[in-house]
């Protein structure tokens, strides 16, 4: 339509600019009827042939672009006849006014594994191939919803040999355009080798976590059972001897418990760090029974993972071990302990320990104490990338720990 408008624009100014020049010339060069007669008939001839040539040139040129897009249409359309058929995903073009198939890909009866006639003649063939399970929302969804669009549509297929088949499905609503019909399409990838996949990488999961619950359970045990002989010596053995025992029962109680933790839990990757330092404060108290101190808790909840919860559960072991065996050896009215473990704003957690007992004796330099409480603190310390922020003690005021640490991993919850 627009080049026929353009050609009937262009003969209409021709012929007006040839009408009004050529009379407007045969005017000035002939004066005599006869002669401007004449002329007049060679005048007429002439612009049928000089419009007749410009119009076929326009024509021509018309042509040419109307060949060019089509051409070009072409190529487009075989472009995306073979993308359609080569690749994997299904596609069905509906036609909503017509409620017919507009096009269906290869892949669609090698899906479904109808053939191709079969489906357009009769589209219900596809709901009848749905599983049963999931028949009744996608039969909505296609025959109720076909003018809006889904995505991730999951559902299975039920072959005729019993085969499930998984397929997930994108529809998209194209609405009508320039008096062309709506249409609805569906594209449908096959994820049955996927699902199958994510199956059994469950059930692999499902597997390795009862083998490390196991794993984490046996731990316990064993070292339930070194306790059991090592109080065993306890009984047996001299007080200074019973003593050192003690103090690697206490120790050993530590490591069990965050094994206890992890297959108790949910989370075989981590545990809680209020939960974890909770009880190991209650545990070592009780072990100690030492009911006249007061123990007081600041935890901020975070994950611990088990390379970070058992050095850090050996310190504190050490450092409350110490206060327990030396700092209240006496009973002291208003005893007192308490711990915080903060998580700052760079994900590094920091760790301060005070007690209110007796304190380091006067010029004690616990840097080159030769004690191994004292030694075992500051290296676990370094093995959890620690470093002592300030340790300060006065005789009869207590002692305040006070460090800050990169933990490999860490979970602020």
């Amino acid at each position: 339509m627009k080049a026929a408008a353009r050609i009937a624009i262009f003969y209409l100014f021709f012929g007006f600019l040839w009408i009004y020049f050529s009379d407007y010339a045969i005017s000035l060069l002939f004066q005599s009827a006869e002669d401007t007669r004449e002329i007049q008939s060679f005048k007429g001839w002439g612009f049928v042939s000089v419009s007749a040539f410009i119009i076929y040139v326009l024509l021509v040129r018309e042509l040419k672009n109307q060949k060019k897009v089509l051409s070009e249409k072409f190529e487009s359309d075989q472009l995306f006849q073979v993308i359609l058929e080569r690749i994997e995903d299904a596609v069905i073009v509906f036609n909503l006014d017509t409620w017919k198939i507009d096009f269906l890909s290869e892949q669609v009866c090698r899906l479904f594994d109808i053939k191709t006639e079969d489906i357009i003649s009769n589209p219900q063939l596809l709901i009848d191939q749905v599983h049963e399970g999931d028949r009744a929302r996608m039969s909505h969804i296609w025959m109720n919803q076909l003018k809006e669009n889904h995505t991730g549509l999951l559902y299975r297929i039920q072959m005729k040999d019993g085969k499930i088949k998984w397929a997930l499905e994108h529809r998209l609503f194209i609405p009508s355009k320039d008096g062309s019909p709506n249409k609805a399409v569906a594209v449908i990838s096959d994820m049955t080798s996927y699902m199958e996949n994510q199956t059994k990488l469950e059930q692999s999961l499902k597997e390795n976590e009862t083998l490390l619950t196991e794993v984490h359970h046996r731990v316990k045990n064993n070292l339930a059972v070194i306790i059991s002989f090592l109080q065993l010596q306890v009984y047996s053995s001299p007080r200074e001897t019973a003593d050192i025992l003690e103090q690697s029962i206490v120790r050993i109680k530590a490591i069990a418990l965050v094994h206890e933790k992890l297959y108790s839990g949910k989370n075989l990757s981590g545990l809680s760090s209020v939960d974890y330092i909770t009880s190991l404060v209650e545990n070592i108290k009780l072990m100690y029974m030492r009911a006249d101190i007061s123990i007081e808790l600041d935890i901020q909840k975070m994950e611990f993972n088990i390379i970070d919860a058992i050095p850090m559960g050996l310190m504190i072991t050490e450092m409350l071990t110490n206060s327990f065996r030396h700092a209240f050896k006496v009973s002291k009215p208003e005893a007192q302990i308490k711990i915080e473990f903060i998580v700052n704003e760079n994900h590094q957690f920091e760790l301060k320990y005070r007690d209110n007992g007796i304190g380091f004796p006067e010029g004690f330099d616990y840097h080159k104490a030769e004690t191994i409480g004292l030694s075992v603190i500051f290296s676990l310390s370094s093995q959890l990338n620690g470093k002592e922020v300030s340790c300060i003690s006065k005789p009869n005021e207590g002692v305040f720990y006070h460090f800050s640490f990169s933990p490999k991993k860490t979970n602020p919850k």
